[in-house]
Formats: C-alpha cells, sequence, structure tokens
C-alpha cells in the first residue's frame, strides 16, 4: 500500500494540472477549429442556445438604451424600436453558426445589416492583428478577452464554463455600451425612413 501513495499522489497532481490547465487547452483547440473553419469541431464547443440569448439579450438592452437616451423620442421612433427588436431573434440566430462564431473568435466583424435581401449570413472581414488575455473568473468560469491590438477599447469577452473534464463557450460579450463609433462589435439598430429596420456598425 505504501508503494502505491506516490504514484496516487503523482496522479492527484497531474489530474490538479490538468483541471487547471483545460480551459487553455479548450480554448487552444477552439481557435485551431476555428482557423482551420471545422465546423464539427468547433460546435463540440460552444453552447449555441446560451451564446444566441447572451447576443439577444445585449442587442436589445442596447436599443432600449438608445431609445431612452434620445432627445427626440416620439411614438414612432418607439414603434420602429419595437418592430426592430422583434427582428433581433432570427437576426442573431441566422448569424450566430459556427462559421459565424469562428469569425468573432478571430477578431473579425459580423455584418449586421438586415435590410440586404440576400438569405446568406454576410461576414465583414478584417484582417486585424488581435490579442488574446486569458484568465479564471472562478473554479467553473473562464474568459478569454479578444483584443485588437491597434486599438485596446475594440474588443469581446469570451466567457467558457466547465462542462465534464473539458469547456464549452456559453457567453460572448460585445462593448454595447461603448460610445466610440469605430467599435468593431457595438450594432446600433435603427428603423430607418423607408419603414425597414437596418443596422449599422457603431
Amino acid at each position: 500500500m505504501k508503494k502505491l501513495l506516490p504514484w496516487l499522489a503523482g496522479l492527484l497532481v497531474i489530474f490538479a494540472i490538468y483541471l487547471y490547465a483545460s480551459p487553455y487547452i479548450a480554448f487552444y483547440n477552439i481557435k485551431n477549429a476555428a482557423e482551420q473553419k471545422d465546423a464539427d469541431k468547433l460546435s463540440g464547443y460552444i453552447d449555441f442556445p446560451s451564446v444566441k440569448q447572451s447576443i439577444k439579450d445585449q442587442v436589445k438592452a442596447a436599443m432600449v438604451e438608445e431609445l431612452a437616451a434620445s432627445d427626440e423620442q416620439d411614438g414612432f421612433e418607439a414603434l420602429g424600436t419595437m418592430l426592430a427588436a422583434a427582428m433581433i431573434d432570427p437576426l442573431v440566430d441566422g448569424l450566430i453558426t459556427p462559421d459565424g462564431v469562428a469569425l468573432m473568435l478571430q477578431g473579425q466583424k459580423l455584418d449586421f445589416d438586415s435590410s440586404n435581401d440576400s438569405s446568406e449570413d454576410k461576414a465583414k472581414i478584417d484582417n486585424e492583428d488581435i490579442d488574446y488575455k486569458t484568465g479564471y473568473l472562478s473554479f467553473n468560469r473562464f474568459k478569454v478577452q479578444i483584443i485588437d491590438a491597434d486599438d485596446s477599447d475594440e474588443s469581446l469577452d469570451v466567457i467558457m464554463h466547465r462542462d465534464g473534464l473539458s469547456w464549452k463557450v456559453t457567453r460572448i460579450s460585445f462593448s454595447l455600451d461603448s460610445k466610440d463609433k469605430n467599435s468593431v462589435v457595438y450594432q446600433k439598430v435603427c428603423w430607418s425612413n423607408k419603414g425597414r429596420v437596418t443596422a449599422e456598425a457603431r
């Protein structure tokens, strides 16, 4: 029995190291899958219902905030915001696919232009250098911050949760409250004069 103790202690140490390193390993695999456009592998690391809901909530909250801050509020603007909000769910569902998530993880923009009559998802490609900052938020939560190397104010946070011995992305947070007009990820949904919902990068 005494001879087994060193082995057991060694196994526990290895297991503890793996537990600590597991989110880094998972994100390395996610990043590789995104770069290689391996949708099947990437999908295994993404909780799509949770990610989609988080983005819908952020965009809708930003729209309400924009309406509340408007100096010229009227019934038509409020109606436009309500109708635009109704468009958010199908718009996000169409954009947040394995390919769409792969673009975001590579620091690229998604085009939220719902005025396009094409049913194909559009992706606005930016070949900007990006930095990654990683760290634990808690034992079961891990954050990856994806930062534009040329502008540290442009970033998004990828939140991962422990899933057994691996991890899954459950939330992607944009800087939706940013007032920077050049923000990569902030999208303002507005009601156009032609009576259709459009989305323009802000």
